[in-house]
């Protein structure tokens, strides 16, 4: 008796060390572009960033943000896309592509790019009580503005129109 006590005792602990070392299926890494993007002035930038492993997104919460978690520049919740909670400068500029969000692949999409997007930009995935997130740097270039004043500069008379 006192044999089969110390075989399930040491049964149980096997069973739940491997539970703690054993990754739990709701786990997961965000993963983003490396290294600065850089997102032309007055143009559109996509900023992409993924699940690893790939699994489902579609009932995570996705919340793309600046600076500060509660002001989100787009958040897609329960299986729709929640506009009233976004940064107001951010409403009409933005676009969430989830062609793959199947796949826990989602690109934010920011149209008309103006100096105030330079900066880092936070893709945060949430599963119930487990979260990650991944940051991304964009770097706003001047060539909408240069090739203007490239113009005024070869040109004079642009400046006068």
């Amino acid at each position: 008796m006192e044999t089969t006590r110390v075989l399930f005792c040491r049964l149980f602990l096997v069973l739940y060390l491997l539970q703690m070392v054993t990754p739990s299926s709701e786990q997961f890494m965000v993963k983003g572009i490396k290294g600065p993007i850089l997102a032309p002035f007055g143009g559109e930038v996509e900023l992409s960033c993924q699940l690893s492993p790939p699994q489902s997104a579609q009932h995570m919460e996705i919340r793309w943000f600046r600076n500060r978690y509660t002001q989100p520049i787009y958040l897609y919740k329960a299986g729709k896309d929640l506009y009233g909670e976004t940064t107001s400068r951010y409403v009409e500029r933005t676009e969430l592509l989830k062609d793959a969000i199947g796949e826990g692949k989602v690109t934010l999409k920011i149209f008309n790019v103006s100096v105030d997007d330079d900066g880092q930009y936070h893709c945060f995935f949430r599963d119930g009580d487990f979260s990650e997130e991944d940051v991304t740097e964009v770097k706003v270039t001047g060539k909408g503005s240069l090739s203007f004043s490239a113009s005024v500069i070869l040109n004079p008379s642009v400046a006068q129109h």
